[in-house]
């Protein structure tokens, strides 16, 4: 008895580890908060457009993800409103607890990446303008004829920067602490990637910076002079594909830089 006590405390302890409730102070109409799902916390980023320590990006009731035009990210985010389509709203109110992985019904997990919308509100001219958030994560609430937030509580997943990791996403509630744009979320990570195998970046580009050339040669170096086989970043080490790195891999990437 006292065993069982332990083992089922012990996994309540492991699944709040993995669970997060967090407000976002999102109040401004031009300024975005930034927030990290490695640190579970807010971040301050100077050029958003150009780095990987965010995931996500709050302004009111719009949110960003690290993909496409936001930033240089992997992201992006999936809704699922409707589950199989057989029956009404699929919500993270009925399925939250037993839904915990991507939903995929035979044709492939469709991740949209940030566009631009045009549902801005600008406070000097009072009109809406353009601005750039995710698609997906846009239906998480809408205002009715008063003006008052609705959450949609639609089950949502959203991918972080790096591409692999995958959150369970629940935004839940725009008027925390009394005034809109304090944006409550909730959020389990750990959830399995079905695209998990694939190389997010230029095999070879081992800093991802859209360049192959000799700064790539001296990390696959010291990659292979360290212990690569816990590296979660094998892919981009990896020149010729071949699931090894090694010194093949570097002749590679000299053949290239050369033109050879």
């Amino acid at each position: 008895m006292m065993k069982n006590s332990i083992i089922m405390l012990l996994c309540c302890v492991l699944y709040a580890q993995e669970e997060y409730f967090v407000t976002i102070p999102a109040t401004s109409y031009s300024d975005w908060v930034y927030y990290s799902f490695s640190t579970h916390s807010v971040v301050l980023v100077d050029y958003p457009e150009s780095s990987l320590e965010w995931d996500l990006a709050f302004q009111r009731k719009h949110i960003k993800t690290n993909s496409g035009l936001s930033g240089p990210g992997y992201g992006g985010a999936i809704v699922d409103s409707v589950g199989t389509l057989d029956s009404g709203a699929y919500t993270w109110i009925d399925h939250w607890t037993e839904l915990n992985e991507v939903p995929d019904y035979g044709s492939g997990v469709n991740w949209l990446e940030d566009g631009i919308h045009n549902d801005f509100y600008d406070l000097t001219t009072h009109t809406f303008v353009e601005g750039i958030k995710n698609p997906a994560l846009n239906s998480w609430g809408w205002f009715d004829e008063t003006y008052v937030l609705n959450p949609t509580n639609y089950v949502m997943f959203v991918k972080a920067a790096n591409g692999q990791d995958i959150v369970k996403f629940w935004a839940y509630n725009y008027y925390a602490n009394g005034s809109g744009g304090n944006v409550s979320i909730r959020y389990q990570v750990g959830i399995d990637n079905p695209d998990a195998d694939q190389c997010f970046g230029i095999p070879g580009d081992t800093n991802d910076d859209g360049i192959i050339n000799v700064v790539d040669v001296v990390s696959t170096v010291n990659f292979i002079l360290s212990d690569p086989s816990f590296s979660d970043d094998i892919c981009l080490f990896d020149y010729n594909e071949d699931s090894i790195v090694n010194v093949v891999d570097i002749v590679g990437l000299v053949g290239f830089i050369l033109g050879e």
